[in-house]
């Protein structure tokens, strides 16, 4: 196949939320993983971060982010269907709660970390937790539907712990609680309150973590194909 026929393509999947599993063997701190994180702050609102990854080593991997990483009108599209995206996430998840919700402060970055090239899209979502004095409460747009192509990870505010949710996460350590990529969120709905004074600060999402069971990443005579195949997948997930 034509390099910059798959460099072209591999972009333009991205484009529309593609996602590439750094390849098997490589350890946490070279391959930062691909993830959709939510951190909550004690406002209600949210600095949401959907992060993508590279295989440097297979050489069309390496040519799409080099690629991107040099063109700034293409980060900038990149960036500008990101915020688009979630603002209409958002418009739905509002209309479901009946709350007000507003995305703003969309940002693209792009770094290497060892062998992994890494694309990071964030936003701040204005209104994502409902908020009842003290009491966060998360429940849409993860509620209705959502199914995540990679791994979801609900970081609550510092000195906060959850005291319910549904459903079970796959993982809960250090105020992360994690949903394995696929993980069913019908139902989705995460409260969470202050510590007392009086406690240790163990919490229902800071404790032991348990095993997500994800399996291999792949390979990098795949790293094209998923690139590929699963942007729309991914769009259509969000």
């Amino acid at each position: 196949m034509n390099r910059s026929y798959v460099v072209t393509m591999a972009v333009v999947a991205l484009t529309v939320f593609s996602a590439v599993t750094p390849a098997a063997g490589a350890t946490a701190a070279e391959s930062p993983e691909r993830s959709f994180v939510v951190d909550v702050h004690e406002d209600g609102s949210a600095t949401v971060t959907m992060t993508t990854t590279f295989d440097l080593a297979s050489q069309n991997e390496s040519d799409a982010f080099e690629q991107l990483k040099n063109d700034q009108q293409a980060r900038e599209r990149f960036r500008v269907r990101f915020r688009d995206r979630m603002q209409r996430v958002a418009a739905d998840a509002a209309n479901a709660t009946g709350r007000e919700m507003s995305i703003t402060d969309a940002t693209v970055d792009l770094r290497t970390v060892g062998a992994t090239g890494v694309v990071e899209l964030s936003v701040t979502w204005d209104g994502l937790a409902a908020v009842e004095g003290d009491t966060l409460t998360i429940t849409e747009p993860f509620a209705s539907g959502f199914t995540p192509d990679r791994p979801l990870k609900l970081i609550v505010p510092d000195e906060y712990a959850v005291t319910s949710m549904a459903p079970a996460a796959d993982s809960s350590l250090d105020g992360t609680a994690t949903w394995k990529a696929g993980s069913p969120l019908d139902g989705f709905a995460v409260t969470v309150e202050p510590i007392d004074a009086g406690e240790s600060g163990t919490t229902a999402a800071s404790g032991t973590e348990t095993s997500s069971g994800d399996g291999p990443g792949f390979g990098t005579g795949l790293a094209i194909t998923a690139i590929l195949g699963t942007g729309y997948l991914a769009l259509r997930r969000f």
